[in-house]
């Protein structure tokens, strides 16, 4: 029954999402008050315009079609792909995008149910991730990440290979889990998946060179984005660097980030790769929570994506009523709602950063919602890694 209540609650919140501009979700967020609504998913839309015209995707140039957009930042493929969608009107589209993330999300939850088996604990995994409020962002800005995570969750919980293909396509950071394939000594499949990778995009590259760079560009040297709507652990660095006058990180920043980045994935990658703890779920959590961790781009959204990794970490085996507790603590700090609306009282679409005016503390607040559960997940993973428990041979491994 509470489950069924549940459900309910989130289509009607989906269902405002998808019939207003200004839904019941619009006072809690950054990127819902701050941002374009959908602009995300338009910029798809208006790449897959140019590459039907024989423009290159990342040609920012208005095209008399999609009413407005963020910078295409994808692959090529991604846009080819997505020219099926011109026999829809944009707003028709991205409404598609939304049944299909939906589709996603129902997916991962009965996924889960097996590993967790029929009890409360899935109930309550269920619960928290059909009333994410950084869920229900990602579908009003029509994002990908969620789809992203979701699918390679789902790749290895049914297992189903072409979720994972999928979502490497769609957004490259999901190889950063192939050294928990190796682990696992599934060498068809990391071969298989950069084969797909290369020949989605190697033709693409070789012909068009320049749009190779700006993609490389956009996705692997990320600068800026450092104001309210931004929830990552980067952040909340970067504003102590600033209070603390850090100036020598300060100035040094992108040099810092990018060795800072580098020697996490390596260190994951050693913990994966030596420990005695095999389960693909946990290497894959880790390496994926490590990527979270470290990059400078993670917006509220991003969290939708996070809370999968806590729920697939809930599957792990011979978990105590500590691990339990902990990771339900993470998904719920996750899942809730930032004070973002208190602190936003002019709530006007016009300003970029409203945050200029706020008290110094309200930063601290609004970032620390999303970082403490990204961070609860993150070194949880990592410390089960380095010492996990003794499992019995019986155990079924995921």
């Amino acid at each position: 029954m509470l489950l069924a209540a549940v459900v309910v609650a989130h289509l009607g919140i989906v269902y405002s999402i998808a019939s207003s501009d200004r839904p019941i979700i619009w006072p809690l967020h950054n990127d819902t008050i701050h941002r374009a609504a959908k602009a995300d998913f338009y910029a798809v839309y208006h790449a897959a315009v140019n590459v039907s015209r024989g423009l290159s995707p990342y040609d920012a140039s208005p095209d008399g079609v999609t009413p407005y957009y963020y910078p295409f930042r994808y692959l090529p493929i991604v846009a080819h792909a997505a020219r099926p969608l011109l026999q829809l009107s944009p707003p028709s589209a991205w409404f598609l995008w939304i049944v299909v993330i939906e589709t996603l999300l129902f997916l991962l939850i009965f996924a889960l149910k097996k590993p967790l088996g029929h009890s409360n604990k899935w109930v309550l995994t269920a619960t928290l991730l059909l009333l994410s409020s950084p869920y229900f962002l990602e579908l009003f800005i029509g994002q990908f990440t969620f789809a992203v995570v979701a699918a390679c969750a789902l790749a290895i919980l049914l297992p189903h290979r072409g979720f994972f293909y999928g979502a490497v396509l769609l957004k490259v950071f999901p190889l950063v889990v192939l050294p928990a394939y190796l682990r696992q000594g599934q060498w068809k499949h990391i071969m298989t998946t950069l084969l797909v990778l290369a020949v989605a995009t190697v033709p693409f590259a070789y012909s068009h060179p320049a749009d190779l760079t700006i993609f490389f560009n956009t996705n692997f040297r990320p600068v800026g984005g450092l104001d309210s709507g931004n929830y990552g652990v980067l952040r909340l660095v970067h504003l102590l660097a600033v209070d603390l006058n850090f100036n020598s990180l300060l100035v040094h920043w992108d040099r810092a980030v990018a060795v800072a980045r580098l020697l996490t994935f390596a260190a994951c990658c050693w913990l994966v790769w030596t420990s005695r703890a095999r389960q693909l779920v946990l290497g894959a959590a880790a390496l994926l929570l490590a990527h979270f961790v470290t990059y400078q781009h993670v917006w509220e959204h991003h969290l939708s994506a996070v809370l999968v990794l806590g729920a697939l970490l809930l599957t792990l085996p011979a978990l105590s009523k500590r691990d339990e507790l902990l990771l339900f603590t993470g998904l719920t700090l996750g899942a809730l709602p930032t004070p973002f609306a208190f602190f936003d009282v002019a709530k006007d679409p016009a300003v970029w950063d409203p945050s200029i005016a706020w008290p110094r503390y309200s930063a601290y607040v609004l970032v620390l919602c999303k970082v403490i559960p990204t961070l609860i997940f993150f070194l949880w993973s990592v410390q089960r890694l380095y010492r996990p428990p003794i499992i019995s041979a019986g155990r079924r491994r995921l």
